[in-house]
């Protein structure tokens, strides 16, 4: 019978603007040994992936000090229900997110690590710190990160909870991407295709 081992919990936000709401997303970083007896050894088979546990939209317009203590919230429950876990919040630092990170670092510490990411549109991969906090944010290009989302749900590095909401929308979602060439610039972008949303 399988074995599930929680290895560490990835949570990510993404911050809402004036058009669109803040996200929360939980990732869970999985490891299942195979073994047909009752006990397990390191002979019998392991596999770790990425499972995409949970994702909360918070209403439009949420304050972000209030969207901090919700955020804390959702960690809180999680480690009461796994104590020893890791647990990481990646947060948006694009635009208007490195005052955001001051709240969320101060709502956090210290339940959980914090890191930035900014989006560019770029083509290379940077690292800084922030100017007060003990927070690393990297920025990188959103071709890249769409990439290796793609990559990940094809070899199944990346799965579905199967009990998630939204579950099958949001697999129709990834399914609808598609590489694109800019034939003045030559660079290869990811656009979503007509009729989905």
């Amino acid at each position: 019978m399988p074995r599930h081992l929680l290895h560490h919990a990835v949570y990510g936000l993404d911050l809402g603007q004036t058009g669109d709401p803040s996200a929360l997303t939980l990732l869970t970083a999985l490891e299942t040994i195979e073994s047909p007896h009752t006990w397990y050894d390191p002979t019998h088979p392991r596999h770790r992936h990425w499972l995409l546990s949970d994702a909360r939209i918070f209403p439009l317009g949420m304050a972000y000090r209030h969207l901090a203590q919700q955020v804390h919230a959702h960690i809180q429950s999680f480690l009461a229900a796994h104590p020893h876990t890791p647990v990481t919040l990646v947060a948006d630092s694009t635009g208007l997110g490195r005052p955001t990170l001051e709240i969320l670092h101060a709502e956090l510490a210290p339940t959980a690590r914090l890191s930035g990411i900014a989006f560019t549109g770029g083509q290379t991969h940077s690292q800084s710190q922030h100017p007060t906090l003990p927070v690393t944010i990297e920025s990188i290009p959103k071709l890249d990160l769409m990439q290796n989302l793609i990559h990940a749900m094809e070899t199944r590095q990346l799965q579905l909870n199967p009990q998630l909401p939204h579950r099958d929308e949001l697999r129709e979602q990834f399914r609808s991407l598609r590489y694109t060439n800019n034939s003045q610039t030559g660079h290869t972008g990811i656009t979503v295709a007509p009729g989905s949303t």
